[in-house]
């Protein structure tokens, strides 16, 4: 085990004369901002704005003039959910209810008994109907979940090819190809372009997920690691929100403009493309990969503000030396999966990703417009309650900022998991005893319940995730353990979405306790197999866990010394 005096002092300092120990300067604030802004914004962007133009998009879908349709009929997205985390549309999916009930209020006749004789189908038929029906309307999304998928697992072959920033670069450019497609597509009534442009944003942001954590891990200090990575989920949540409010009806929420609605978020890349080479590169990959190391100090000075970045320096040198003594290579997918020093960085990263897809968030934002008409709010202004939900996630991201260099990774997420517990048990009781008594007052209850399961979504299971990967694993398998963890995060998403809506119908409000066993499950693995890693080293992790360190130069050190 390597006793680097680098890595020893990490675990206190004021900063004075250990760069590890800096705050937060305005370079690695002006990165970070860059960074995000122009890639988990737009992923954020990529998952909520859609839902804003589902009126439009479906007839237009079809091969239909989307002026065709009369809006007034359909109340804008009354159905649509706040999608807080990289996930599918399942309003798109789950909803079944939804084109029954239009159906039987739009039948020819207007007959009331023939909505009577629709409702006394049998659940189980008329569910699964609803299932497949509502399915073909969420290929869109499907196909933004397989180009995410895509994303995650080819996102270290970039890496591998060009430098981090070079990287970002490269994702720019399909987030441009998705906007050209959507303008193309709806100004020329093409529908595969469109759907084209859903493959080519999800692979932007599949691919983002798994580059871009780790550049910010890389240029962020010891110190506040935690908090410059927790920006890319802020950004993300930002972004969901923004695309909500832009798709409102008296901005973009209309025929004439809903392609624009879905497409100007390629102004933020294209601002990039003119200021990214403004901000370091990888310090880390400046020295293991390219042996730059007069390049690395000068991106570090910038980074740190300061001259004196001999313990940043020292710590690079150090981890580069443990993993071959030279150049360090990026590691491969499959060669992270072989290798058991890599096993538990890689199993943790991927529980925890798992345990954000199938935390239930979907579900309970599912469930938050059926509950906030049953509070007693109009239809007309539900799309506006769930905009205030997205800002409640934000707001709590941005509390985690705070709370994460404070509280520490491990609480952040385990405390706040056991609180869903209590809320899914809650809310089961609520949801069933309310659905025949729709009692405005318990439909209050329930609203406070979610908004309460947002916060305690948000302060640790949506932003830990993305930068836990980084810091527990050595340079080479950052990549590769980061797309591992995305595409089990994806796999949830998508069991969630082929099964929820079945398991909804049948089971009702008792659909929530599967998420108590999933969640309470995650706890205790966590629990015992989660080191806390603030302001602590990748050795101190690897120590948690009774790994080997292995230094290929322990002999030739020893050697010379004696010599």
């Amino acid at each position: 085990m390597s006793t680097n005096p680098a890595i020893s002092r990490l675990q206190s300092g004021d900063g004075a004369d250990d760069s590890t120990q800096r705050g937060c300067t305005s370079w690695l604030l002006i990165s970070c901002i860059i960074l995000t802004i122009t890639t988990s914004f737009v992923f954020g962007w990529g998952l909520a704005a859609p839902n804003m133009y589902n009126d439009f998009t479906e007839p237009f879908l079809k091969g239909k003039d989307s002026c065709s349709v009369d809006v007034r009929a359909h109340p804008l997205s009354n159905e649509a959910a706040v999608v807080p985390m990289i996930v599918v549309d399942n309003n798109a999916v789950a909803d079944g209810t939804n084109g029954a009930n239009s159906e039987k209020r739009m039948n020819e006749n207007g007959d009331a008994a023939a909505d009577e004789k629709s409702d006394d189908l049998p659940k189980k038929k008329h569910g699964v109907f609803n299932f497949f029906a509502e399915l073909v309307k969420g290929i869109p999304q499907t196909l933004f979940l397989i180009g995410a998928f895509i994303g995650a697992i080819t996102g270290p072959s970039w890496v591998k090819v060009c430098d981090r920033k070079r990287t970002v670069f490269i994702n720019y450019i399909f987030c441009f190809a998705s906007s050209l497609c959507v303008l193309l597509g709806s100004g020329f009534q093409k529908p595969w372009l469109f759907y084209l442009s859903r493959l080519l944003l999800g692979y932007q942001g599949g691919m983002a997920c798994a580059v871009v954590p780790p550049f910010i891990n890389e240029i962020s200090s010891q110190r506040v690691r935690g908090t410059a990575g927790a920006s890319f989920q802020l950004s993300l949540t930002i972004g969901i929100l923004v695309a909500q409010i832009v798709g409102l009806p008296f901005i973009a929420g209309t025929c004439e403009r809903w392609g624009w609605g879905l497409s100007i978020v390629f102004l933020l890349p294209l601002a990039g493309v003119f200021v990214l080479f403004l901000i370091p590169n990888s310090p880390t990959q400046m020295i293991g990969t390219y042996n730059n190391e007069e390049q690395a100090t000068i991106d570090l000075k910038k980074l740190r503000g300061t001259d004196n970045v001999q313990a940043d320096l020292e710590l690079i040198r150090e981890q580069t030396r443990q993993t071959g003594g030279g150049k360090t290579e990026s590691l491969s997918i499959l060669q992270v999966l072989k290798s058991t020093h890599y096993r538990w960085p890689m199993l943790t990263t991927v529980v925890l990703q798992f345990a954000q897809a199938l935390s239930g968030v979907n579900a309970v934002f599912f469930y938050s417009s059926k509950m906030f008409e049953k509070a007693g709010i109009p239809k007309g202004y539900i799309p506006y309650a769930n905009i205030g939900t997205g800002a409640i996630n934000v707001l709590a991201t941005i509390v985690s900022l705070f709370l994460i260099e404070k509280l520490g990774r491990k609480k952040l997420v385990i405390y706040p998991m056991i609180v869903m517990i209590f809320v899914f048990g809650v809310l089961t009781a609520l949801v069933e005893y309310n659905e025949s008594r729709n009692n405005a007052v318990l439909g209050f209850i329930s609203v406070i319940f979610i908004l309460l399961f947002i916060v305690c979504f948000a302060v640790g299971l949506g932003p830990i995730p993305f930068l836990y990967g980084s810091e527990v694993c050595r340079p080479e398998a950052r990549d590769s353990v980061q797309s591992l963890g995305l595409i089990a995060n994806y796999i949830g998403n998508i069991l969630l979405s082929l099964f929820f809506p079945a398991l909804n119908s049948m089971l009702g409000g008792y659909v929530f306790l599967i998420f108590v066993l999933f969640v309470a499950a995650h706890v205790v693995f966590l629990w015992f197999k989660m080191p806390e890693t603030k302001n602590k080293s990748i050795e101190h992790a690897e120590q948690f866990w009774n790994i080997a360190v292995k230094n290929p130069n322990e002999k030739l050190l020893s050697a010379t010394a004696n010599a």
